[in-house]
């Protein structure tokens, strides 16, 4: 017979249980919580990654195969691409497709609300709902700063499950754990932090074979470690074997490397806490909401851990070991936060439940186990958190996110933010000739566009970019050109034009953000003067940031016989 852990024999009343009073104050504040998620969600789509992403899966839908090499880039068009997306990528496209952006929004909300809700669920019967809401608020706010539609939000998900599963096998109910390996499959082929799994369940299979009362390698212990091993062999069902189970590895190590600050660069999600102090203070780190809320939460649950497993008599290695690594993955990169916000609010949830179990049995009053602080407390907490949610739903209209070099305003609805120049992009993508494009970086992901709109395969008028969001797909030293050009073509235009026919016969579509144009006037009157280059499209409202002026080659326009466009517009907004 298997060993079960000490704590399920100490375990508070079940919810099911408690008074008919109880359950519906604790069912309210769940209720509330997950529905605060779900609208709090509903804002315009405003990812520029998820253009490419789409594309990938409508060609996965088309071709039956899913992709092996680079296809939207023309620098490198042939190299290896391990797209490990794909099933979100699949999945997205045929969401897109039916339901439009509204779909992709409405889905990507209430995935976020299901996370919440099985991370609410699993503390049921450990802790009362008024606490169960105070404990987990701070997290849902530091979730908020990630909650987009892309693959990660399936990996959110898959973390839920995996904790959800772990915390049945804790409480005894131990055939659950094998759930995980088919889990794992699933995760392998959505998105690259499948190896996370790896992580919770070797934690957790430490922890179980030195705390759960018996040998290390008693029969229940074995039991974990078999499964941890076969959860390693199930990373090798996806389309490219070992390779793909080892990329997470590799990306890791590309983006920490000697080459950060270019990545950091090109995406500030991959900027660590350090190098944002660094470059900004440490005044701006308290004025961003969700390292602030990381910086007052981290002490109160290293606390909570260290005052349970006083309590407790036991030190839960389980939990040290997920603070750690999670710990650092947020320091090391800010894009990280939101896994921050699930384990760390997971253990922290945890740890109040020791503590109060251990308050319960020093009392011997169900009011106390069940009620305390009072109705008339929880009644007022629940109308304050009430309030709090319609704010923040409210507030997000005017909630401020930093793309790029301009800050855009979340508004409320499940429609596409207007910084997406579909029109720009379409223009680019009708021109009746296969040309290749340099799609500046201006924050808005407009080389995805062009991808979306203007790479066909098997079309003659076909366009590829120089470079695009596809960090992994995209060779160091193009990046590095992709990143330093358009400073290169302030100071040279001719030398930058150079580095373009590296890659190409013949100089490609010019597509180049206004926000980059106004901040390099010199560039803008080069491309003017420069008989090589003819405007021919400039976005409705230039001004904006977000805007697109697009340059084709002289000899382009003469033969499509392309009306030059007047960029006064432009010029006055200086």
């Amino acid at each position: 017979m298997e060993m079960s852990d000490p704590d399920a024999l100490n375990e508070p009343k079940s919810l099911d249980k408690a008074s008919p009073v109880a359950r519906v104050r604790w069912w309210t504040f769940f209720v509330l919580i997950v529905a605060g998620i779900v609208v709090s969600g509903l804002y315009w789509m405003m990812n520029g990654d998820i253009w490419w992403h789409l594309k990938a899966g409508e060609l996965i839908r088309k071709t039956g195969s899913i992709p092996t090499h680079n296809l939207f880039t023309y620098t490198n068009p042939y190299s290896e691409w391990i797209d490990l997306h794909w099933l979100f990528q699949l999945g997205a496209s045929v969401v897109y497709d039916t339901f439009g952006t509204a779909g992709l929004v409405l889905t990507k909300a209430i995935l976020g609300g299901t996370v919440f809700a099985i991370l609410l669920g699993i503390t049921r019967d450990s802790i009362p709902g008024w606490l169960m809401a105070v404990s987990w608020l701070p997290f849902v706010f530091i979730y908020g700063g990630r909650f987009h539609v892309r693959p990660e939000m399936l990996s959110h998900l898959y973390i839920a499950l995996t904790l959800v599963i772990l915390s049945l096998h804790r409480k005894g109910r131990s055939g659950w754990i094998w759930a995980l390996i088919p889990l794992q499959i699933l995760w392998v082929n959505c998105q690259g932090l499948f190896i996370l799994q790896h992580c919770l369940v070797g934690a957790y299979a430490i922890d179980w074979s030195f705390n759960n009362g018996s040998r290390f390698l008693s029969q229940s212990a074995r039991k974990v470690w078999l499964v941890l091993f076969a959860i390693c062999i199930a990373s090798l069902c996806n389309p490219y074997g070992l390779e793909g189970a080892l990329f997470p590895l590799e990306l890791l190590g590309k983006m920490g490397g000697e080459h950060r600050e270019l990545y950091n660069l090109l995406a500030g999600e991959t900027v660590g806490m350090s190098s944002f102090i660094e470059r900004y203070g440490f005044g701006a780190l308290l004025e961003s909401s969700t390292p602030r809320w990381i910086m007052i939460m981290t002490p109160l649950v290293i606390g909570s851990v260290c005052f349970a497993s006083y309590l407790d008599k036991q030190l839960k290695i389980y939990q040290v070991i997920l603070m750690l690594g999670f710990g650092y993955l947020t320091w090391n990169m800010n894009r990280n936060a939101s896994l921050y916000s699930l384990v760390w609010g997971f253990v922290f949830v945890e740890s109040l439940g020791v503590i109060w179990k251990s308050r319960s049995r020093k009392s011997n009053s169900e009011q106390a186990d069940a009620m305390t602080p009072g109705g008339v407390g929880q009644g007022i907490f629940a109308l304050f958190l009430v309030l709090h949610l319609a704010s923040g739903v409210l507030g997000i209209v005017q909630e401020e996110e930093r793309t790029g070099d301009f800050a855009l305003s979340r508004k409320a609805g499940v429609g596409e933010h207007p910084w997406y120049q579909h029109e720009a992009a379409k223009f680019i993508a009708n021109l009746p000739v296969q040309a290749n494009v340099f799609a500046s970086y201006h924050g808005t992901g407009f080389a995805g566009l062009v991808v979306y709109h203007g790479f066909d395969g098997k079309s003659p008028n076909g366009k590829r970019v120089f470079a695009d969001a596809r960090l992994e797909a995209n060779r160091v030293e193009v990046l590095q050109e992709f990143s330093k050009w358009l400073d290169q073509a302030q100071e040279n235009l001719a030398t930058a034009e150079r580095t373009l026919l590296k890659y190409s016969d013949t100089l490609p579509i010019l597509a180049v953000g206004t926000s980059d144009l106004l901040r390099r006037p010199r560039l803008l009157e080069a491309l003017i003067a420069e008989e090589r280059w003819r405007s021919v499209y400039l976005s409705d409202s230039p001004t904006t940031g977000t805007g697109v002026v697009v340059f084709v080659p002289d000899y382009l326009a003469r033969e499509l016989e392309l009306e030059v466009i007047s960029l006064a517009p432009l010029r006055r907004s200086w």
